[in-house]
């Protein structure tokens, strides 16, 4: 490991990030640094420019991904190598929100019963009746599960944030099911395959695409479209989105309000001006 890397890696430990943004952004820097056969520390601003454009025009990345590679050159040399004129310039990718396509109740539970496995089965069935991320998913473990409160603790959240999200009565029997069938000793609420480990994401991802394959679905499923999903559902229920926001872990609610794009429901039952023209 070359010095300015381990540079990089003790700061963005030390940012607190998660693993997988710090996996993420080494990467990215580590991607920039073979593009030109150079270490970032001979690099500077047109070359950062001329590897943005890069691939966007050749490689075509998403914009998600280009904000993605320039917030890690930005942490890069801001903060570690002290250039912060580098990449002062350069804007942000514009990005639109995509509407996922949302599956209908009749497929949610088509899915729930293709599960190939009961950990999978009781992984759906959580991430659709919590709306939490997948990587919270996999972190769950025994002592999360307040069923006497009705909660559940989500206490590796994004961001390292900590939230409470609620124990529907459905999903603790489904939880209980789970256990009494398995009997697994712990401490993860989703155990996977190597002793002492929890599921990995890379698991429930496939497992949903199997299970929605066996259903015959053709709609893409992924672990976030049931996220999204749940925040859906909540919304056409009346569910206000500040409360949708704190559920999710937000922290910005512009990122909640995408919802409002998804919701048929509320389409339908917003009123137009030209009824009250005419009446």
């Amino acid at each position: 490991m070359t010095l300015l890397r381990r540079r990089y890696l003790d700061y963005l430990i030390l940012r607190n990030l998660s693993p997988a943004t710090i996996r993420s952004y080494v990467g990215c820097v580590a991607i920039f640094a073979r593009h030109f056969g150079r270490s970032p520390e001979h690099l500077g601003a047109d070359d950062v420019r001329r590897f943005l454009l890069h691939i966007r025009t050749v490689e075509h990345k998403s914009a998600s991904l280009q904000k993605m590679h320039l917030a890690a050159l930005r942490h890069l040399y801001t903060h570690v190598l002290g250039r912060p004129e580098v990449t002062a310039g350069i804007p942000h990718p514009k990005t639109s929100p995509r509407v996922p396509d949302l599956p209908i109740p009749d497929e949610l539970r088509a899915v729930f019963a293709c599960a190939r496995t009961p950990t999978h089965r009781a992984g759906f069935v959580t991430l659709f009746g919590t709306g939490v991320r997948v990587s919270e998913l996999v972190s769950l473990q025994f002592g999360d599960i307040d069923a006497a409160a009705g909660l559940v603790h989500v206490r590796r959240g994004k961001g390292n944030r900590p939230r409470r999200v609620m124990l529907s009565r459905w999903l603790l029997r489904e939880l209980r099911e789970f256990w009494l069938l398995t009997r697994h000793p712990g401490p993860w609420l989703f155990p996977g395959s190597v002793p002492g480990r929890p599921l990995s994401v890379r698991s429930l991802q496939r497992g949903l695409h199997l299970a929605a394959a066996d259903a015959g679905i053709a709609r893409t499923l992924t672990p976030h479209v049931l996220r999204h999903a749940f925040a859906t559902g909540l919304l056409d229920s009346g569910v206000e989105l500040p409360t949708i926001q704190q559920l999710l872990g937000h922290a910005d609610l512009g990122t909640t309000a995408v919802y409002l794009h998804v919701s048929t429901a509320r389409v339908r039952e917003t009123r137009s001006p030209l009824d009250a023209l005419f009446e």
